[in-house]
């Protein structure tokens, strides 16, 4: 089996990668931040001249609004995921548990995990924890921790009705504990992607859930009414202020034994800070940030480029951006309007408004960092969806539909009036030129609402809400990947929570389909590479035509920072809360 991801920028823009495809190690050899300045250079430091320094100074990093769901389970925001690697110690896969990704992307053992035993056939993992760790909060982290971290997941009735989601009941028979730095795992099968799906997962401590938890509720729902936003862990940092759509304020961990290399933070306090797309920039070219990562937008990107005091870093995005449907809902849940609607929008002439010249176009719900794709194959066998009038009247016409008076189709007395929600106003700026003259045009109208990422994300995962709330067919944002593709709690028809409203469903578009359902448990369950690759390029083939989402563009991503920070590296697999434990600042 392939062992080896590696990376070759060829240019800013345009590279090709292969990985590890295998359940235990996926990895790149590259290490680098993609094209670096001489001056990002210049700023290195050897991580073990400082290794012993004590913390000091502080750092300010400008994000878009968080939730304040700081524990694993109860959110999938990116913002609140880099709060909980902070917390956790987590990497790429997002989370920190016995296992833990590198910045290669290889999955290694966390610094909490003393060793790992793995039985002939695959199902039965034993973990040794490290002797004397403990929580930011001074209490032990032992195997009961594990134990009770693994259950309260197990339990995924108790999980949903507390308005979570677990996915870890499909991997795991049970958990045992050994002894007390010992656990042993029973997997019910041995899949493709085990370990990051299985042994990553944040380790909650038991006296931390179990305080003043009232008798009558479950501890998952303790949990989510009282504990999301004060996590204890077992990371760098630890969390000492949290303001609602204002800010998190971090210090050091004075308990965290260190990364799997020994790094330990330079830095004592962390703030995140809540900043609008629209003053983002500002808010770093005057100082009131000193980071301001995942940059897309060329006018932004550029002026920070032409000031000495920023430095940046870049490269390829491990995701993309897109419109979401609800394919249970409204006129979207048939294909033809789905492709139809693709077909109403020029995707180079919204990335280069919404980009400019720093965006990458995509067909389908992939990364080419992935080592089963490459764009040579994306050209050859994905449909290119692009702004056609002709293609829009075949396809409705040939299904059905018919124009109206008012000249926007319809069928069985439904019309094709779209009804988008975006998180940000640029979205709706950009969306509201690309699609302004739709109606006109194409015979399908779209009606534009910008809301806050709060209620947004309630309305797109479909939790908290009622039936009667439901308003919206489709939803702009971006998605980030795993370091091991498995799409099984994303898009199996398996993953939708019923009814809309009651918990947040991991298939967020609801997409319900035989041939995907069957092409993701083939790849989660593949014994070789081979079998792997060709039913995910299936699968990519099914998104392309089925158009569950439709991919906008990719990005050449930026982490724009303060030239204070000394030593700050970031890349596609290592974004800057991990990075932030390397650097340290003037």
């Amino acid at each position: 089996m392939k062992k080896v991801l590696s990376l070759l920028l060829v240019c800013m823009l345009v590279f090709s990668m292969t990985a590890c495809n295998n359940n235990k190690t996926d990895n790149t050899d590259k290490t680098e931040t993609g094209k670096e300045t001489d001056q990002n250079k210049d700023q290195g430091q050897d991580k073990d001249q400082a290794k012993d320094q004590e913390p000091s100074g502080y750092v300010t990093i400008g994000t878009a609004n968080f939730n304040g769901e700081f524990i694993e389970g109860w959110g999938n925001s990116a913002y609140d995921a880099n709060v909980r690697k902070l917390i956790f110690g987590g990497a790429c896969t997002a989370n920190a548990g016995l296992l833990i990704t590198d910045e290669k992307g290889q999955v290694i053992l966390n610094s909490i995990t003393e060793s790992r035993e793995e039985s002939e056939d695959g199902l039965v993992h034993t973990f040794k924890l490290k002797p004397n760790l403990l929580y930011s909060d001074g209490t032990p982290l032992n195997a009961d921790d594990v134990v009770f971290s693994y259950e309260t997941y197990l339990d995924t009735e108790a999980m949903v009705n507390a308005g979570g989601t677990a996915a870890i009941e499909e991997y795991l028979e049970k958990v045992e504990k050994v002894d007390d730095l010992t656990v042993k795992f029973t997997l019910k099968e041995k899949f493709y992607a085990t370990d990051v799906n299985v042994f990553t997962g944040n380790i909650l401590s038991k006296e931390w859930a179990m305080k003043d938890k009232p008798e009558n509720k479950t501890v998952q729902q303790h949990i989510k009414d009282s504990l999301l936003s004060n996590p204890v862990g077992y990371g760098p940092y630890k969390l000492v202020e949290f303001e609602q759509n204002q800010y998190v304020k971090l210090t050091v961990n004075e308990n965290y034994i260190g990364s799997p290399t020994g790094a330990k933070p330079k830095i004592k306090d962390v703030i995140i800070k809540n900043v609008s797309s629209e003053t983002d920039i500002d808010e770093l070219l005057t100082g009131n940030i000193d980071i301001l990562p995942g940059v897309v937008e060329a006018e932004k990107i550029d002026g920070a480029k032409a000031d000495n005091n920023f430095a940046f870093n870049n490269y390829p995005r491990h995701g993309y951006g897109h419109l979401s449907f609800h394919t249970d809902f409204g006129p979207v849940r048939h294909k033809e309007v789905r492709q139809a609607i693709a077909y109403t929008i020029d995707r180079a002439v919204f990335r280069e408004a919404f980009l400019g010249k720093y965006g990458i176009s995509t067909d389908g719900p992939y990364s080419t960092n992935y080592w089963m794709i490459d764009e040579k194959w994306v050209d050859e066998n994905l449909i290119k969806y692009t702004a056609d009038k002709e293609k829009v009247n075949e396809i409705l016409s040939s299904n059905g539909w018919e124009k109206g008076s008012d000249g926007i189709w319809a069928k069985d007395g439904e019309k094709l009036e779209i009804e988008l929600l975006t998180p940000a106003q640029s979205w709706a700026d950009t969306l509201n030129l690309t699609l302004g003259k739709s109606a006109e045009d194409f015979g399908i109208k779209f009606n534009i609402t910008n809301l806050d990422w709060s209620v947004f994300s309630n309305h797109y995962y479909g939790k908290e809400l009622t039936e009667s709330d439901r308003k919206y067919h489709m939803f702009a944002l971006a998605s980030s990947l795993t370091t091991v593709f498995d799409g099984y709690a994303n898009w199996h028809s398996e993953k939708i929570t019923n009814p809309w409203g009651s918990a947040a469903s991991t298939n967020c578009p609801r997409f319900i389909n035989d041939k995907n359902d069957e092409l993701l448990i083939t790849m989660r369950s593949a014994n070789s590479d081979e079998v792997y690759k060709e039913a995910y390029r299936e699968w990519v083939k099914l998104m392309n035509e089925e158009m569950p989402i439709i991919p906008m563009y990719s990005n050449d991503y930026h982490d724009l920072y303060n030239k204070r920070l000394k030593g700050f590296k970031t890349s596609a697999l290592w974004s800057w809360p991990e990075a932030l434990v390397d650097c340290s600042v003037e």
